[in-house]
């Protein structure tokens, strides 16, 4: 059984920040774009994103795209610098 996104209940990670999976400590994604998905998706957003040390040149990095449903079970927290 699927859950269409207009079910979910998160809210879609902030650009321009740093986060860490709880899951996985050694993922860690700078947020480039939230992208909001299709009404009849089974998932809220498409997160893309890369390694932090490319977060002042995002051109040369290699991306992510990380959908909510991911993001959920990896449990990213927010980083405090």
């Amino acid at each position: 059984m699927t859950t269409s996104n207009q079910n979910m209940q998160i809210e879609p990670p902030l650009i321009g920040q740093t986060y860490v999976s709880r899951a996985t400590p050694d993922l860690i994604i700078y947020v480039v774009d939230v992208i909001d998905s299709d009404p009849d998706e089974d998932f809220a957003f498409i997160v893309e994103g890369c390694d932090p040390a490319y977060k002042d040149d995002t051109t040369n990095a290699d991306g992510y795209e990380i959908t909510s449903d991911v993001w959920i079970k990896h449990d990213f927290a927010l980083v405090f610098e």
